[in-house]
């Protein structure tokens, strides 16, 4: 008996590939299992309830009873952590530890905007990062010279007008936080799903702006239920 060094993977539309364990027997995947076929041998994927905290996005159905495709057996049957978002605006260094169970998170980052420019550079703002997904801040600018939006997806300056920002959101989408103000470029925005340890304590860091008009930039994450 044993766990086979191929996976099934599993790919939710709009997500990340998740692999599932591979049984050589059906008794190893548990009281339910889906039979697949591996080098013209039978193997064995475990089959759980849709709310199971291994569950992936894949549904099988046996009789009336929907079951999920899932990452792997536990004896000790799993409780699923509920959806649930957290999120940091204020400049600075925060900390959060993973919740048990819990082995991806969705993450959305937004650098920090420039300040207002003119006469003298606008200052910098300042990057943000989170479980090892990064947005830089924007760059000051002045009168001779738009500053830069932050990587990636920053927005440029167009002149002497405040530079929109983004939206608090896993899709970019326009906003307020890390905005530039005048002749400086906005903080950059990045979304992905990341993967975690459970129970690790991680450090987030939400870049603050780099002067008049700007603002700050964000961390937003999920997780649980279908994330």
């Amino acid at each position: 008996m044993s766990v086979l060094s191929k996976k099934l993977y599993v790919k939710k539309t709009g997500g990340t590939v998740v692999a599932c364990n591979i049984y050589s027997t059906s008794a190893e995947a548990g009281d339910k299992a889906l039979r697949v076929r591996v080098d013209n041998t039978d193997g064995y994927v475990a089959l759980k309830a849709t709310d199971d905290v291994n569950a992936t996005g894949m549904r099988v159905k046996i009789g009336s009873v929907i079951y999920a495709v899932a990452t792997k057996h536990e004896s000790s049957g799993g409780v699923a952590v509920p959806y649930t978002e957290n999120y940091w605006t204020e400049a600075g260094s925060h900390s959060f530890t993973v919740p048990a169970g819990v082995t991806r998170l969705r993450v959305a980052v937004c650098g920090g905007g420039g300040g207002k420019g003119g006469w003298s550079l606008g200052g910098n703002g300042g990057d943000s990062s989170a479980f090892g997904l990064k947005a830089t801040g924007g760059r000051g600018g002045w009168r001779w010279g738009e500053g830069s939006g932050g990587e990636p997806n920053g927005i440029a300056s167009s002149g002497n007008s405040i530079t929109d920002g983004f939206l608090m959101s896993f899709d970019m989408t326009i906003g307020t936080y890390g905005r530039g103000g005048q002749y400086s470029g906005s903080g950059g925005y990045a979304s992905q799903y990341m993967d975690v340890t459970a129970g690790q304590t991680y450090t987030i860091t939400v870049g603050a702006s780099g002067g008049t008009n700007g603002t700050a930039g964000f961390v937003l994450i999920a997780y649980g239920g279908d994330v």
